[in-house]
């Protein structure tokens, strides 16, 4: 049964979205002058977006390597 599925995992690997590096980095340059952004938000401004404080910064303590 292993050795089956093992066969099966090397003959078909799982299809992983692969996108350009160039992309990736772009991606994660936005997401982390986005994160900084929120930090930089008063209250006001969080409430006016649906979001706290608290929130606002779990979001911006997240790797901009993370969704």
């Amino acid at each position: 049964m292993e050795i089956t599925l093992l066969k099966r995992i090397l003959t078909h690997p799982p299809q992983v979205k692969r996108e350009p590096l160039l992309i990736r980095i772009m991606t994660w340059t936005e997401r982390h002058r986005q994160r900084t952004a929120l930090l930089r938000l008063d209250d006001r401004m969080l409430s006016d977006i649906g979001i706290s404080r608290c929130e606002a910064e779990a979001e911006a303590s997240k790797p901009f390597w993370v969704e």
